[in-house]
């Protein structure tokens, strides 16, 4: 079992490649916005890469639930030959099965966009239907780089495949910067394929350099490892559906909505996500390793330590980051967008959108930690039932308070918070992954002790808001930033510390004290 000095380590190696890649990811939608802004022209855009997004956000989001098991459990019972058997197996049958979805979603680009979006004229369906034929294909390199970065960590290799996002986000940068004037939106569509490949490249060579890879032409294989990972395919791909379902819901509902509003709520929701991604998921990344192995091993005691440190990690890190977004979301969007064709109104209505999502980041950062738990406990199941309750109601809330409420884009986010609060305590209810026993009296004191450090962080930084106007944009707006989102994490971790809910001590012990 990982000690708590690995796991906050490992969190932290993860963690900031992880930030590379949410940093460079922010990059790319700035880059994109300052050329299509809030219009006609990025909503085209972006229902044309719904269905691809999709697909590869599950697939890097999802991936290593079942394939780092799946590794580790070849690693526990020492079995190498079988490794390599799994290995060659997990490639090729995710490299045909995602060939042959793209090769159908090129068939069906029309009928997608056209089901995506009714409410687009005749020039933006066909934009839109040409770009998705073409962005079908990046699932393919996706698919196999998701299997090298889940092998490697599975072995406890970090670096490089915590940076996977980095890489390919670089390329797309490069290609929007360079390519934008003369290729316009397919200089986004070559951005991504050759930032997949490079992805690929990068973490093929890795595995390649430090493994005796045996790789064999099969598309079979027997026994319960391949068992579990077949259940954990096709339990993540029904809730692939749900979800695909839910982003098609969303984007019908926008495209009858303001112009704007689709891009307006995929940046929102891809950039709060990204936040709970890089704290919570980064945890819950170094975690999944270790905890695979406890389970497969039989030790319920230390799988049950590791959840517990996993979920009070978390809790710390993310309460702060949270109030930061909340207290002050119209900078940071301008400081992220606003730009280019990307106007002061169209960050005012950025700033309203991101502040109803963050208002979601506890709640969606513990339901994304869930997953690691049930994936590496092979409780498919349970995940998919939770995934339909929370993608359905998700769909049904939208309607509801769009629709019949006549809340605008704002039922959206407010959709989620209560699907994610409605799911967050059906789990506790029902003891899922037994959060029962890791939420006792302990947690729940430093939960209310973070409550409390959070409204005093938030009343700090409002003071400091309101007595400082922020900048209007540049280099100063960013040190306004820096100041006073400091000035919050400072006082929430104070608080902590004053209360001893994070002693200085045993963090610098933690991180001091040599691994036994």
């Amino acid at each position: 079992m990982p000690s708590k000095r690995h796991l906050l380590r490992s969190s932290m190696v993860v963690g900031f490649f992880s930030f590379l890649g949410a940093l460079t990811g922010i990059l790319v939608e700035t880059s994109i916005a300052a050329h299509l802004g809030l219009s006609r022209n990025s909503d085209t855009y972006y229902v044309a890469l719904t269905i691809p997004y999709i697909i590869t956000n599950l697939i890097s989001a999802t991936g290593q639930f079942s394939l780092v098991p799946f590794f580790a459990s070849f690693d526990s019972q020492q079995a190498a030959g079988d490794l390599w058997h799994g290995f060659s197996y997990a490639i090729n049958t995710i490299a045909l099965g995602l060939f042959s979805v793209a090769v159908v979603g090129l068939a069906a680009a029309p009928i997608l966009v056209r089901v995506i979006a009714p409410g687009f004229t005749a020039a933006q369906f066909a934009a839109s239907a040409q770009l998705a034929r073409w962005l079908m294909f990046i699932i393919v390199p996706a698919g196999i780089g998701e299997v090298f970065r889940s092998f490697l960590f599975s072995q406890h290799r970090f670096a490089l495949s915590s940076a996977a996002g980095f890489f390919r986000n670089v390329c797309v940068i490069v290609f929007i910067v360079f390519g934008f004037r003369r290729y316009h939106d397919y200089s986004i569509v070559m951005g991504y394929f050759a930032g997949y490949f490079f992805q690929v490249a990068v973490l093929g060579g890795q595995v390649l350099w430090s493994f005796p890879v045996r790789y064999v032409l099969t598309l079979r294989g027997a026994g319960q490892s391949f068992r579990r990972l077949r259940g954990a395919g096709a339990s993540q791909i029904l809730a692939a559906l749900a979800w695909q379902a839910l982003a098609l819901i969303e984007r019908v509902i926008g495209s009858f909505l303001p112009p704007g509003t689709i891009t307006a709520l995929n940046y929102g929701l891809k950039i709060m996500s990204t936040i709970a991604e890089l704290l919570a998921g980064s945890i819950g990344t170094s975690s999944l390793p270790g905890l695979s192995r406890a389970v497969a091993n039989g030790f319920r005691e230390g799988a049950q330590k590791i959840m517990e440190e996993t979920l009070e990690l978390s809790l710390v890190l993310v309460t702060p980051i949270m109030v930061c977004c909340l207290v002050l979301p119209r900078p940071i969007m301008q400081l992220v967008f606003e730009r280019g064709s990307f106007s002061a109104q169209a960050t005012s209505r950025m700033g309203e959108i991101f502040f109803l999502y963050c208002l979601s980041l506890l709640g969606y950062s513990f339901t994304r930690l869930l997953n690691y738990f049930l994936f590496a406990r092979h409780e498919m199941s349970i995940f998919l039932r939770l995934s339909l309750l929370y993608y359905g109601l998700t769909a049904a809330l939208d309607l509801t308070y769009v629709g019949i409420f006549r809340l605008g884009p704002k039922g959206i986010p407010l959709a989620l918070l209560t699907s994610v609060s409605v799911t967050s305590a059906v789990i506790y209810s029902r003891d899922v992954a037994g959060v029962r026993g890791v939420f006792d009296r302990q947690f729940k004191i430093l939960a209310g002790k973070c409550t409390v450090a959070a409204v005093l962080a938030a009343a700090a930084m409002w003071s400091l808001k309101t007595w400082i106007p922020a900048p209007n944009y540049g280099v100063s707006l960013f040190y306004f930033l820096c100041f006073v989102c400091g000035v919050g994490c400072a006082v929430f971790a104070a608080v902590l510390a004053a209360w001893r809910a994070i002693p200085a001590a045993e963090l610098i012990e933690i991180w001091q004290k040599p691994e036994s």
